[in-house]
C-alpha cells in the first residue's frame, strides 16, 4: 500500500473519529456524517469530498475510513494509529 499523505480536512476527520473511537462515554465508536460534520466544522460538500478521497480512486479502500450503514468508522490503518496515540499521547 502506498503511504497516504493527509491534508487538513483529513486530519480533522481522523481526530474526530479517533476521539470517538477512544471515548468511554459514547455508546458508538462510530459517527454519523452529521456528527462528523459538526465535530470537524467542515461543510457537507467538503466532508463528502474528504471521505471520498480517503476511500481511494475506486471508492472501496477501507484502510482509513469505512462505512457501517450510515455511520463512518476508522479503517484499520487509522485505527492502529489511533491506538498508538492512546498509548503515547506525546505523539499527538
Amino acid at each position: 500500500m502506498n503511504e497516504h499523505l493527509s491534508n487538513r480536512e483529513e486530519d480533522l476527520v481522523f481526530v474526530a473519529l479517533c476521539d470517538r473511537f477512544l471515548s468511554t462515554t459514547s455508546a458508538h465508536r462510530t459517527m454519523t456524517r452529521g456528527e462528523l460534520q459538526q465535530a470537524t466544522r467542515l461543510d457537507a460538500e467538503a466532508l463528502e469530498e474528504t471521505l471520498k478521497s480517503l476511500r481511494g480512486p475506486d471508492a472501496h479502500d477501507d484502510s482509513y475510513v469505512a462505512f457501517e450503514g450510515n455511520r463512518v468508522i476508522l479503517g484499520p490503518v487509522w485505527r492502529e494509529k489511533c491506538r498508538a496515540l492512546a498509548r503515547d499521547p506525546a505523539l499527538r
